[in-house]
């Protein structure tokens, strides 16, 4: 019998049943990615901790351009030049990119950030997709590591097939904390 939460696992993967792998996880594991613009600048941190329900991402960055940024996980841990050095979406299951797009998301698409007048942003999101926790088949911590991307302009979630949301303006590489 299919559970609530693998049903709905299964619908947002277009058809995948992503949730048949991954175990109970011991809620806690951290990961945290400190945020750098393509100066060097840290804008400040993002950790993520893993839940009974995926990453538990928290959010907490300055010194941004006020409006939406699209946010993703990127499929590399290099955080280099203008950033191109992440690779595409993390994106294990080979899904299409955007949660409005029928055959997506990706495990790596993230709602975009809303960045208010004063440039600073606290949020949380959760990613059902991803976890941190090393005892699950697909985590974040593979060879080559994982990175965090920030993008100058919003995701459209799917709906343009060219959708661009501009250049990468943050990255931060993915550590396991303690």
């Amino acid at each position: 019998m299919l559970s609530f939460s693998g049903f709905y696992r299964l619908l947002l993967a277009g058809g995948l049943f992503v949730g048949a792998s991954m175990p109970v996880l011991a809620a806690g594991e951290k990961a945290a990615a400190e945020m750098k613009d393509a100066t060097g600048k840290s804008l400040g941190k993002i950790e993520i901790v893993s839940t009974n329900g995926g990453a538990l991402l928290k959010i907490k960055l300055s010194g941004l351009a006020s409006g939406p940024h699209g946010l993703r996980f990127h499929e590399t841990g290099k955080c280099e030049g203008n950033f191109e050095s992440a690779g595409g979406i993390y994106n294990p299951l080979g899904a299409t990119h955007g949660f409005l797009h029928e055959e997506g998301p990706m495990a790596g698409d993230l709602p975009n950030v809303i960045v208010p007048a004063s440039g600073d942003v606290e949020v949380e999101l959760l990613n059902s997709y991803v976890t941190v926790a090393k005892t699950a088949d697909e985590n974040l911590f593979d060879e080559d590591g994982t990175a965090l991307v920030i993008f100058e302009r919003p995701d459209d979630y799917g709906l343009e097939p060219d959708a661009d949301p501009g250049p990468r303006i943050a990255c931060g590489v993915i550590t396991q904390q303690k």
